[in-house]
């Protein structure tokens, strides 16, 4: 096992959603297993908003093209990236699975 990376973020806003700070941690184990634990916090910072957690777990194998991933947790929607693959999500609540295959 190896630690990949870890990261802590803020974003500062009188707009939209106002101030979020988010805190990441990956870990791959054996070259095609990773695993991340994320929260995001949107505190407001100004804005009328619902001051919330957003908690993450995720759970992907990789194997040549194909990837499978297990997250659990509360996830916003919008742009989401973990382990440099971005892509748009949904907001979600509770068990998402994907499978993604590139050819």
């Amino acid at each position: 096992m190896r630690p990949d990376c870890g990261s802590l973020q803020h974003l500062s806003s009188k707009q939209d959603h106002g101030n979020w700070a988010t805190a990441i941690a990956e870990l791959t184990v054996g070259g095609h297993w990773s695993i991340t634990a994320m929260d995001q916090y949107n505190y407001g910072g100004g804005a009328k908003t619902d001051e919330i957690h957003y908690p993450l777990g995720s759970v992907a194998y990789t194997r040549g093209a194909n990837r499978i991933q297990v997250n659990y947790g509360r996830q916003r929607a919008g742009i989401f990236c973990v382990g440099g693959v971005c892509r748009a999500v949904p907001a979600a609540n509770g068990l998402t699975v994907s499978i993604a295959s590139t050819f």
